[in-house]
């Protein structure tokens, strides 16, 4: 039997009692609103191939394109792989929303361990509805109807960065023809209405209306809204486990905490809707 346990008041539970490769419609339909109402769910014990894996993803919705950057399965291109290895370590963590660079960032993510170090490398999530909750309501009225603009950064010179005979970044040319973009600060969870502050570390370059900074109001301010361990879940990998988050009101960080010890994860991404604002008063 299908079993849903909260992680924490805010965000995040545990599934058990169902198989990832063979479900009915109701257990789908369990699974889907514990996605929904918890935000980022975990199943342990899973061990999905890429077939598999694609084949759950798209119980979620329509697929994205291959990740621009990324190394992915050879046989499956839909199929990231997120991969340590001896001498090639991670480098520098970003608090952050899945390619929010795009004008229809991803609406849901699912990873699956591979293969892990003995200790460390876990995952934290972060419920961005709680974070805009969290808000002074004084704040919340100055962002209303705010944009901002979000372009590709952090890729170049990473592991998964190359280098030519010229010294030229992969990265570089390729982010070379991806045009910023502009979300609302505030957006509207396109299913449950929920409002959440639509931000990230990673991608967000800068609040467009210029004289919000003249208010106190930062993006540095705001992304520590984010670091309240009060409103994130702390996720420990074991091989076979698999996660499956909500892009559209959470942020993830990847902690590097175990060096260059062999890790591999695969993540498959779900297609996503433009972001529409959140009507403070309606």
């Amino acid at each position: 039997m299908l079993s849903i346990k909260s992680c924490n008041k805010t965000i995040g539970a545990v599934i058990s009692g169902i198989d990832l490769t063979s479900f009915n419609d109701s257990e789908f339909a369990q699974l889907y609103q514990a996605f929904l109402k918890y935000k980022v769910i975990f199943v342990r014990d899973q061990f999905l191939s890429p077939e598999s894996q694609l084949k759950l993803a798209a119980r979620f919705g329509e697929l994205e394109e291959p990740h621009p950057f990324f190394p992915h399965v050879s046989t499956h291109p839909q199929v990231s792989e997120i991969e340590t290895t001896p001498g090639n370590p991670p480098g520098k963590s970003y608090w952050h929303t899945d390619m929010t660079w795009q004008s229809a960032p991803p609406k849901c993510s699912v990873l699956c361990a591979q293969h892990l170090p003995d200790k460390g490398g876990d995952t934290i999530w972060v419920s961005m509805e709680a974070v805009y909750a969290s808000l002074p309501e004084p704040l919340k009225q100055k962002l209303a109807g705010k944009t901002a603009t979000h372009a590709v950064h952090g890729f170049a010179g990473s592991r998964f960065d190359e280098v030519n005979s010229d010294g030229d970044s992969r990265v570089d040319g390729i982010s070379k023809g991806m045009v910023a973009v502009k979300h609302p600060v505030i957006a509207k969870h396109p299913e449950t209405g929920n409002p959440t502050l639509y931000i990230n570390e990673q991608f967000t370059r800068w609040l467009d209306d210029p004289c919000i900074e003249e208010e106190g109001i930062t993006l540095d301010r705001l992304f520590d809204y984010a670091h309240n361990a009060s409103l994130q879940v702390r996720f420990r990998w074991e091989t076979g486990s698999v996660a499956i988050w909500d892009n559209r009101c959470t942020q993830h960080f990847a902690v590097t905490d175990y060096g260059d010890k062999p890790r591999k994860l695969h993540r498959v991404v779900v297609k996503g809707t433009p972001p529409e604002p959140f009507e403070l008063y309606r």
